[in-house]
């Protein structure tokens, strides 16, 4: 918004005026000899002076320039009144010319010369070279001279002109050839035609009339004053110059100043409205400061006769190029509104309402459809003090031009259905702003990087806190479902959009760079960011760090799982995910994992928990740390730590890891099988789907039912089904039954054939109850019913060595 617009105050200073106090110039009256005629009729007299005191008393200060266009009407009445008395027989003049005279005259009088006086005092006078009558009552009179004079002491007005002319009929007076109209109070008029109405009471000329009084003047061409109406108009190229150094700038002193101007295609006065209208193409110029609109309206106090306001209508434009004050506003229509003491109070814009601040070190625009200023008095004229705004607003606060890292700092646009902003005392800079209905705050940085995000801050209503210089905002406060938007810059980046709600929402601002540097969400706090979604009774962002912790009983979701925590933070910059804290996360089905758990169930969900975590979620990878359990149903995965990989579709866990299997079928007896768990325990336990294999090292130990294998390092491979296939265990194998122990180097277990290939140099099996031991290089055992087979590698069998011993 403009900061200080005087121009309207100016532009009808000059129209509010008292011209009355002016230094008064009597006008002398030596030239000719007072006298009274006699044979005037008192009737005249009185018309005379009703009608000269009437408009002399009752005319309101509204202006040096109008006030005094009406006394010329005022004259005008006085000498048709005049004419008209003519009609009555009179005594002969002092000097008349005898001569014939021309057909329809009736008389000649050279040298007429009427006065009227009133207690001693002369009120009115009438000179003229020669009057000439006709029988149709229409006077000719050449060289006149009027002179009226006021009650007042030294006022006066006076009246020449080369020729004048009264037809009775029409009631018609002109004056002709070089009419000047002067007043004591300094007034100067002069065009070439002036007539009177007698009639309809309307004094007018169609050519050219120009006016001067003090530092004050004009033109127009072609003038109208209805004296019933009070009304005057200034019909063609009306202009109105001031060149009044105290009216123009009343802080200037005796510095001076420009002039001010005002064109416009018409000029209108009403008395009774208490207005003046310029109106087409009307413009004013003030040194810096320019107006204009199709139409400009003041409008006087009756009571005060001081101008209230100031109405500009249609393609209004001020502008103003003053140093400390640049600044433009556009709109349909203005209105300015004015104290007793003429300076500004309040401007309005309505109509696509459009201002701009042009100071370098306070850049600011605005628009809305109506946009109203409230302003300050003070020692320079009038300091803007807030705005206020209707209909859908617009308002953009840029840096400082020349400020330090200038292109770094972000450009702010505040935008709601209305906004109320407030000034600090100078004017120049912002304070605080409102924002109300479906507000919206954008900071878009200028300089553009990889990293760099616009910010739309939304919601139905918020507060802009600014810092004391620079019109840099240091805090938002929105109530209500508010919304942080961060939205990439860079359209090759594949970073995804990301907003954090909340129903209040607090945000910091850097003071340099003017980005957000924390954003506070509070009461059902929400973040999205691509497919990741996070709720918690409160959320903070860190811009330094990119990190929005939610904190307050926080939930974690994407399209793969979702977490709960004591706390969790999202790193906005790399995707990724920090839940501390009774971590637990449910993978909806085993297909949500990207099959990288060895579960066999495809829908059934499957859930992890945990003392830490971390999800990487654009990887599609998950680490749970400290007390790490992993189920679906019966079967679990338990570790110090585990990692899933989505994308290489595998799972490690480490740390005293132990798996359980419960749903393994294994053939008792022939034609018989029941469900068998198999239990798995090692140092690190990894599973890749690809191959379906489950690959277990140090430490192994396999269990299911009675038998166990105890192993370095163990593969289980599974079928689609996730059902067991085959078992092998390496180095230092040790098979454990309840009646028989096997060692070996190596033992595969498959389970179709529930049968285990043992090994080794030696491989052996100690049975116990026959006390016997078996030693070859390979051992199938089969585990049914508990025989032994020694084979080569080619399957042929060979000579085995059993040991009993016997009992005594």
């Amino acid at each position: 918004m403009c900061r200080s617009l005087t121009l309207p105050v100016l532009l009808f200073r000059i129209l509010s005026s008292v011209s009355y106090s002016l230094s008064p110039t009597p006008q002398s009256a030596d030239s000719y000899q007072k006298c009274y005629n006699p044979s005037t009729p008192k009737w005249l007299l009185k018309v005379v002076d009703k009608l000269f005191f009437m408009f002399r008393e009752k005319l309101p200060a509204i202006g040096r320039v109008l006030s005094l266009l009406l006394l010329i009407g005022t004259i005008a009445v006085i000498v048709m009144a005049f004419v008209r008395s003519r009609r009555q027989p009179r005594p002969p003049s002092p000097v008349r010319v005898v001569s014939a005279l021309k057909p329809n005259v009736t008389s000649v009088v050279e040298r007429y010369k009427y006065v009227k006086s009133e207690d001693g005092r002369e009120t009115f006078r009438l000179l003229a070279a020669k009057d000439t009558t006709y029988e149709d009552g229409r006077h000719e009179l050449e060289k006149i001279d009027l002179t009226a004079f006021d009650k007042k002491p030294n006022k006066s007005m006076r009246i020449i002109a080369d020729h004048g002319t009264y037809l009775r009929d029409p009631g018609l007076v002109t004056f002709e050839g070089n009419v000047k109209v002067t007043s004591s109070e300094g007034l100067e008029v002069t065009t070439q035609l002036l007539k009177y109405e007698q009639v309809n009471e309307i004094a007018s000329t169609e050519i050219a009339i120009q006016f001067r009084q003090g530092e004050i003047s004009g033109s127009s061409i072609g003038a109208q004053l209805n004296a019933k109406a009070r009304n005057l108009v200034l019909i063609k190229d009306a202009r109105v110059i001031s060149t009044n150094t105290e009216l123009n700038n009343p802080n200037a002193g005796n510095k001076g100043g420009p002039p001010l101007e005002i064109r416009s295609e018409r000029a209108n006065y009403s008395e009774q409205d208490g207005m003046v209208r310029f109106e087409g193409n009307a413009n004013a110029v003030h040194g810096e400061r320019y107006a204009q609109a199709d139409a400009i309206t003041g409008m006087i106090n009756p009571q005060t006769k001081k101008l209230d306001r100031i109405e500009l209508r249609g393609n209004s434009f001020l502008k103003s190029d003053e140093v400390g004050k640049a600044s433009e506003m556009k709109a349909r229509d203005m209105d300015f509104f004015f104290d007793e003491a003429q300076r500004l109070k309040s401007a309005v814009g309505t109509g696509a309402a459009h201002a701009r601040s042009l100071e370098k070190d306070s850049p600011r625009e605005i628009t809305a459809e109506r946009i109203e200023a409230t302003y300050k008095p003070s020692e320079k004229g009038s300091d803007l003090q807030s705005v206020v705004t209707q209909g859908r607003t617009t308002m953009k606060i840029e840096v400082a031009e020349g400020a330090p890292k200038a292109a770094e700092i972000t450009e702010r646009v505040i935008e709601a259905d209305s906004v109320q902003a407030s000034f600090r005392e100078d004017g120049k800079n912002l304070a605080r702003a409102e924002a109300n209905g479906n507000a919206i705050l954008t900071v878009t940085p200028k300089k553009i990087t990889p990293a760099s995000e616009k910010k739309n801050l939304r919601a139905a209503k918020f507060t802009a806190e600014f810092n004391e210089t620079g019109n840099t905002l240091k805090t938002f406060l929105a109530d209500g479902g508010a919304v942080a938007e961060l939205e990439p810059m860079d359209k090759a980046s594949k970073r995804t959009k990301k907003t954090l709600s909340g129903k209040k929402l607090t945000a910091n601002f850097q003071e340099q760079t003017q980005d957000i540097g924390e954003l506070f969400a509070e009461g059902d706090a929400k973040l999205i960011d691509g497919e990741r979604h996070a709720t918690a009774a409160r959320a903070t962002y860190n811009a330094s760090t990119q990190i929005v912790a939610m904190r307050g009983r926080p939930l974690l979701w994407d399209s793969s799982a979702r977490a709960n925590a004591d706390e969790i933070d999202a790193n906005l910059d790399n995707g990724e995910s920090l839940l501390r804290g009774h971590v637990r996360t449910t993978y909806y089905s085993r297909e949500t994992t990207g099959r990288a758990v060895p579960f066999k169930d495809k829908k059934a969900p499957i859930t992890i928990v945990a003392d830490h975590a971390v999800v990487k979620h654009n990887e599609g990878a998950a680490r749970y740390l400290g007390n790490v359990r992993a189920w679906q149903e019966d079967d679990f995965v338990r570790a110090e730590n585990m990692e899933l990989d989505k994308g290489e579709r595998m799972m490690v866990a480490w740390g005293n890891a132990q798996s359980a299997f419960y749903d393994f079928e294994r053939e008792v007896e022939k034609g018989r099988k029941e469900t068998v768990p198999v239990f798995a325990q090692s140092n690190r336990i990894t599973y890749r789907d690809e191959t379906r294999t489950a690959y277990y090292e140090g430490a192994v130990k396999i269990r299911q039912g009675t038998d166990q294998i105890d192993a370095a390092v163990a593969d289980a491979v599974m079928d689609e089904e996730h059902r067991l296939v085959r078992l092998t265990a390496s180095k230092d194998v040790v098979m454990t039954q309840p009646s028989r122990r096997a060692t070996g180097d190596q033992v595969v277990y498959t389970a179709a054939t529930d049968t285990a290939v043992l090994t080794g140099n030696l491989a052996v099996v100690e049975e116990n109850e026959r006390e016997a031991v078996t030693k070859s290089a390979k051992l199938t055992m089969h585990l049914r019913d508990a025989r032994i087979e020694a084979n080569d590698e080619s399957g042929k069998k060979r000579r085995v060595k059993t040991t009993h011993r016997i009992q005594k």
